[in-house]
């Protein structure tokens, strides 16, 4: 004799499977996707992502194209790159400019943006350093 706690957990089971197996292709490789993010393996994760934008279109290419932006500014990736996660961010918003996570992505841009600055700032500042330590020894 089956309980009703066991009915509702096989209603339950069958329920979340018959949903895994109705999920479309596209959706498929982008839970592989973020699950690839998700585990820190950011460069099968960038792939798997540009596979999903270049195959398929609608709401899994916006999401695989965040993904992408998202993967290559992750802190933690060895391979980030943030002038192109700032190009990845601005192609998704260009393309998908009411999705829901536009606003994330503009935040995004504006971190990057100031990063770049800073880079720049201290890049220049190296330049005078140097430039300053010439003359110093030129002087001596």
């Amino acid at each position: 004799m089956r309980t009703s706690a066991s009915i509702a957990v096989s209603f339950a089971f069958l329920f979340l499977s018959a949903g895994c197996a109705s999920m479309s292709a596209p959706g498929r490789k982008l839970a592989a996707a973020n699950g690839l993010y998700e585990a820190g393996k950011y460069g099968g994760a960038a792939a798997a992502y540009r596979k999903i934008f270049q195959e398929a279109s609608g709401p899994a290419a916006a999401e695989a194209r965040f993904g992408l932006a998202a993967t290559l500014a992750a802190g933690d990736n060895p391979q980030k790159n943030y002038a192109q996660a700032l190009r990845a961010f601005e192609e998704f918003l260009k393309l998908h400019p009411g999705h829901p996570k536009a606003r994330q992505a503009r935040d995004w841009q504006q971190v990057l943006r100031a990063l770049e600055q800073v880079n720049k700032s201290i890049d220049q500042l190296k330049r005078l350093d140097i430039s300053h330590e010439e003359k110093r020894k030129k002087g001596e």
